[in-house]
């Protein structure tokens, strides 16, 4: 009947006009067919399969999922921080069976399937106060530390649960299995520990209605023995228990840049108020930048309902709404750059006896962009690029002499006798005899005398007004928490019930007495003495950008802090002075004999009262157009120069990859 229609059509057309247009109708109709045949096809392949039922007779399941957060990567755009999916078995309480001893039955077969598959290692990590077997249980090393969380855990539970504050380790296991139900024999002492352990958990995170607890993480869609335990959860159907698909955080450069980077993981006590508008279960950013920046980071969660008959078949499924991920961020890091720096704060941790702890900073001193942020040490996990003090020993004697040079206290050929002891306050002595020294030469060969009478015949007020205004004792602006410092005076001393006198006057000029800086203000000082004298504020963000679309939503514009109004014969004074101390030495210019261009800067040797001192430099590079300046901090390094080593090869590392951009 309808090609009979479509022949009579033709027959009958006047004219070709008529023709076409009838045609084009013929075609339009076609289309639309198509696109909705499409639509529907597609939405069925996302709700499912579709059937006469009735809503009132289904059993409805609407769970929240996470959207992915967003990619984290370096300044040239190389993934540092990404997502990877998988598995995690969980408990939801509002689908606990109704017994204590149903909950733990439930719960012991989780964990038995768990160990004969092989994932005992995906157990999630807890703050159980206990260790050892019963009756020979005692607390946690970290229990001896009040700062500590399991501490400040365990003394919530002994409020909670109406318990004396010097019930012994036993008793307190002894408490937890009367109140679950754990005195009896059906389950292994493995079992009814690990048991002890999840309910003592459950009670630190206030485990409750709408909540459910990860008992196990990281079940690997790709490997074997991860999807034993998967099917198994999915066939039996321990009450209670179920897998659900998440997304896993993972760092692509291992054990580097993880003092930027940070770190993910559940709401806790500590930061519930930062995430107080998130759900108690959500994975959020714990530190670094994870943590700096979360609000773009973080996705937006859905809802994904799903609809089952009463015969518990699923007859729907859907988002509503869709889960988003989060936004891209990058960062000012140059990750090349960056592993360079740790590789050689690890060898120099390594050579050097006593050294434990190393930091160094790089930065563009053009803009305040970071390019390094770099920490290492054998005992501690503090990012001491930002959290460690230090005094700046004689990095901080340009500073002493720019001042006095602009103020007019001293001139370019103002000059002292060095015979290794300053005549005054008792004697403080030098590291050599240096004869006579005006500015130029006491900043090359480091004279303590020559800033000794700076110090005590002008007074370090005048000295730390510049310093402070080139970046030492102030924030630096970035976006991570940071450590202030100290800036040595007689108003500190006042206020912490110190003593001050004129010795630290004299000692504050050459970067000793009270004065304790971050590694990274030593560098944004020496970048702001490099380029003339604008501070700019130091920042590790660069940009964000649509993970969708790639479209730049927010980038870093660069800010002035503060400036020091240097004239060009001072500037140059101070230029040609550090470049002398590279040059100058047999063994820092043998450090920095492969960078390929000029390098200047200054060495520190700063005595903490222990026998052995620490070890700083501060430089920059090209010495003529600078555009990285670079800051060392080696605790116990013994001498600036084991520091130098550690930036020479920062240097290198960064000319040789710009050479090779060409």
């Amino acid at each position: 009947m309808k090609r009979s229609r479509v022949d009579s059509v033709k027959r009958n057309s006047s004219t070709a006009r008529n023709k076409d247009y009838r045609f084009f109708v013929l075609a339009g109709v076609f289309l639309i067919s198509c696109i909705a045949f499409t639509f529907f096809f597609i939405r069925n392949q996302v709700r499912g399969p579709q059937g006469n039922y009735d809503d009132e007779n289904l059993t409805v399941r609407i769970e929240t999922v996470a959207g992915e957060r967003g990619n984290i990567y370096d300044r040239n755009g190389k993934l540092l921080a990404g997502n990877a999916s998988h598995y995690d078995l969980i408990f939801e309480y509002g689908s606990m069976p109704d017994t204590r001893k149903e909950i733990n039955d439930s719960l012991a077969k989780c964990l038995l399937a768990i160990e004969s598959s092989g994932n005992i290692d995906k157990l999630c990590e807890d703050f159980f106060p206990l260790t050892g077997s019963y009756p020979e249980l005692e607390f946690v090393s970290a229990m001896s530390d009040s700062e500590s969380k399991e501490y400040q855990y365990y003394q919530k539970f002994l409020n909670r649960n109406e318990l004396d504050a010097d019930i012994e380790p036993n008793d307190v296991a002894l408490y937890l299995i009367d109140k679950y139900s754990l005195n009896n024999n059906e389950y292994p002492s493995w079992i009814k520990q690990r048991l002890m352990r999840i309910y003592y958990d459950m009670e630190r995170i206030n485990f409750g209605y709408y909540q459910y607890y990860t008992v196990a993480e990281g079940f690997e869609l790709d490997d074997a023995e991860d999807m034993i335990l998967v099917t198994y959860i999915g066939e039996h159907k321990p009450e209670g228990a179920t897998m659900i698909k998440s997304s896993q955080r993972v760092y692509f450069y291992e054990d580097y840049a993880k003092h930027i980077l940070g770190s993910v993981g559940k709401i806790t006590a500590e930061n519930i108020e930062q995430y107080a508008d998130y759900p108690l279960d959500a994975t959020v950013g714990i530190s670094g930048c994870e943590n700096a920046f979360e609000s773009y980071l973080r996705g937006s969660d859905g809802k994904r309902v799903s609809k089952y008959d009463s015969n518990g078949k699923l007859v729907q499924t859907y988002y509503d709404p869709e889960p988003v991920i989060g936004k891209d961020i990058y960062l000012t890091i140059d990750i090349d750059l960056q592993i360079a720096a740790e590789d050689a704060l690890e060898d120099s941790i390594e050579d050097l006896e006593a050294c434990e702890t190393g930091a160094l900073t790089a930065l563009d001193p053009t803009n305040g962009e970071i390019l390094v942020l770099a920490s290492r040490s054998t005992e501690s996990v503090m990012n001491f690029a930002l959290q460690g003090t230090f005094a700046p020993g004689s990095t901080y004697k340009v500073g002493s002499a720019l001042a006095a040079l602009e103020e007019g206290f001293i001139t370019e050929s103002t000059s002292h006798i060095c015979n290794k002891v300053y005549p005054h306050l008792g004697g403080p002595t030098c590291l050599g005899i240096h004869g006579d020294t005006d500015v130029h030469k006491a900043i090359e060969v480091s004279c303590n005398v020559f800033f000794y009478y700076l110090g005590h015949e002008w007074g370090l007020q005048n000295i730390t007004e510049y310093t402070t205004a080139l970046g030492l004792g102030v924030p630096t602006g970035i976006e991570l928490g940071e450590k202030v410092g100290i800036v040595a005076s007689e108003a500190y001393c006042l206020e912490h019930d110190l003593e001050w006198s004129e010795f630290d006057d004299a000692t504050g000029a050459i970067g000793q007495s009270k004065h304790a800086y971050t590694p990274l203000q030593i560098g944004i000082y020496m970048a702001t003495l490099s380029n003339g004298g604008t501070r700019y504020s130091a920042h590790i963000l660069k940009e964000v950008k649509d993970s969708k679309t790639g479209e730049t939503v927010y980038s870093t514009k660069t800010e002035v802090l503060s400036a020091v109004n240097i004239s060009s014969k001072n500037y140059e004074i101070i230029m040609d002075a550090m470049r002398s101390v590279v040059t100058e030495s047999d063994t820092l210019s043998r450090h920095f004999a492969n960078v390929s261009e000029g390098v200047a800067g200054k060495t520190g040797t700063a005595e903490t009262g222990k026998e052995i001192s620490n070890a700083l430099f501060a430089g920059f590079a090209p010495y003529d157009s600078p555009e990285i300046a670079v800051s060392c901090v080696l605790e116990e390094g013994d001498a600036g120069y084991n520091a130098a080593a550690v930036c020479a090869k920062v240097f290198e590392s960064y000319f040789a990859g710009k050479n090779s951009q060409g």
